[in-house]
């Protein structure tokens, strides 16, 4: 790729979003774009985001935010703290309001302009984890406010889990508050819990998006059926992207044919953009080389902390112990998350990859692949154990790297020109990009014609389930942006 440099980001006074958090340099600032959540490299920020329409969910958002602010300033409106949608993923004060007053207003002002009444997406939730429970918290939140603003209603119409779900009656999604499973739940079955959805729509003469949050294989079999039947899919996860090719095509016609949209921005970096960045760089006809980044949240972590005269076994442990890998920590080592991802980006350009097709250069010991602990052994602990025999093995890498003013990064990488994609450990200059990277940010670089020599660099947050969820909610922006109503 061409050589990188790094456009500072500075940050800026940001609008009072409650009590300190860890991501509370993360929010929006006055007048200005969302800062913490894109580092553009290639030419002034502004320029970066005009060329090529980057991040305009992003910035909508942070527009909705700041004028709502405004509103509960200027008009003495309550006002409560809701999660930013979208990459801005601070908390920040909003201007709020009970849902059925944001109705009536929306009501009125469509009987002003003319239009018959109020649009309404109705949600299918399918995952009701951690990131599911994360995004109906979002979506209960925010509603009222995007209500009044695009004349378009968001309701929940079903939510299940593994085993059960809920078809919920119409505005009904109050009683998933604070995380609540309701009642009335009947055993799990996907084809009924879409039906319900897609009938929801049709008696309101909404649209139906089909929201899966899980990582399960069986919810990305039933796409092509939803798509085919208007439904829109959003997901983070990674099943149908990176699955059969086969498959893959099928569900982008199903797509065309429904009039509905894939959406999979969260497959990637989670809440941080990346897919959309990509996509509009080629409708924009701009001619992608090759991207680059790093793109699991766990190995940034662990690369980012390990140092020369640190035990990789050590840093492994400690990561693990924040919750930071899987509980078999050879999820994260093995590389498939990010084999995976990559897959995904090297479709998107073109490329017609089979994940098998992407070499993987896994941190897992030859010997340890297949091992497993003694019985009544906790798998984590007993792994690290084992991990620590390769200490000096992985002491030699990073001493090398040290030595030659290098650091080690686990990264994917993209070839268009070449066809090909790969994941690997690789080494880079201290004043690379990748090098910058903090905590477990992601990176991703966009080499391109019109970014050259220096490419477009994104980075940030790219795990947890906040921001996953708020890159789910962003594609639901999406879908209502589509929808909104004319308003006088």
């Amino acid at each position: 790729m061409a050589a990188f440099s790094v456009v500072p980001v500075t940050p800026l006074p940001l609008v009072p979003s409650g009590p300190p958090t860890a991501n509370s340099q993360v929010g929006v600032a006055r007048g200005a774009r969302p800062v913490g959540v894109a580092a553009v490299a290639g030419g002034s920020v502004q320029a970066a985001f005009r060329a090529a329409s980057l991040a305009a969910v992003a910035t909508a958002a942070s527009r909705r935010t700041r004028g709502a602010a405004r509103m509960a300033t200027l008009n003495g409106l309550s006002a409560r703290a809701a999660t930013a949608p979208g990459p801005s993923f601070g908390r920040s004060w909003v201007a709020g309001c009970p849902r059925g007053e944001a109705s009536a207003m929306t009501l009125a002002r469509c009987a002003a302009s003319g239009t018959e009444g109020v649009k309404t997406l109705h949600v299918g939730v399918v995952g009701y984890g951690l990131v599911g429970k994360e995004l109906v918290s979002q979506l209960l939140t925010n509603a009222a406010r995007l209500e009044a603003e695009l004349g378009v209603k968001v309701e929940i119409a079903a939510v299940a889990r593994s085993k059960s779900m809920v078809l919920l009656p119409p505005a009904g999604d109050s009683a998933l508050a604070e995380g609540a499973w309701p009642s009335g739940e009947v055993p799990a079955d996907l084809d009924k819990l879409a039906d319900h959805v897609l009938a929801a729509a049709k008696a309101s003469g909404g649209r139906a998006i089909m929201v899966d949050n899980t990582a399960s294989d069986a919810p990305a079999e039933l796409y092509e059926a939803w798509l085919a039947a208007g439904a829109d899919v959003a997901t983070p996860n990674k099943r149908a992207g990176s699955g059969p090719y086969p498959r893959y095509e099928k569900i982008m016609a199903a797509a065309q044919k429904g009039g509905s949209r894939f959406l999979y921005e969260a497959t990637v970096g989670a809440g941080l953009p990346i897919v959309a960045p990509l996509q509009n760089l080629l409708r924009a006809g701009d001619e992608v080389v090759a991207v680059e980044g790093i793109f699991s949240g766990t190995l940034s972590y662990i690369f980012n902390t390990w140092k020369p005269g640190m035990k990789f076994s050590k840093v492994v442990a400690d990561a693990k112990n924040k919750g930071f890998t899987e509980p078999d920590p050879r999820d994260d080592l093995s590389g498939t998350d990010v084999q995976r991802k990559v897959t995904i980006l090297a479709r998107e350009c073109g490329l017609k990859l089979e994940l098998d097709d992407v070499p993987v250069k896994s941190l897992v010991p030859a010997a340890l692949e297949s091992w497993q602990p003694a019985d009544g052994a906790a798998l984590g602990d007993a792994f690290v154990k084992e991990l620590e025999a390769y200490d000096s093995e992985m002491d030699s890498l990073i001493s090398e790297a040290e030595a030659a003013g290098e650091v080690l990064r686990f990264v994917g990488a993209v070839d268009i020109k070449a066809g090909t994609a790969s994941v690997k450990l690789g080494r880079y200059p201290k004043d690379h990009p990748f090098a910058s990277t903090q905590f477990a940010d992601n990176i991703a670089a966009f080499d391109t014609k019109w970014y050259n020599p220096r490419p477009l660099v994104v980075q940030g947050p790219g795990a947890g389930a906040a921001v996953t969820a708020a890159g789910i909610f962003g594609n639901v922006l999406e879908v209502m942006s589509g929808m909104k109503q004319p308003q006088s």
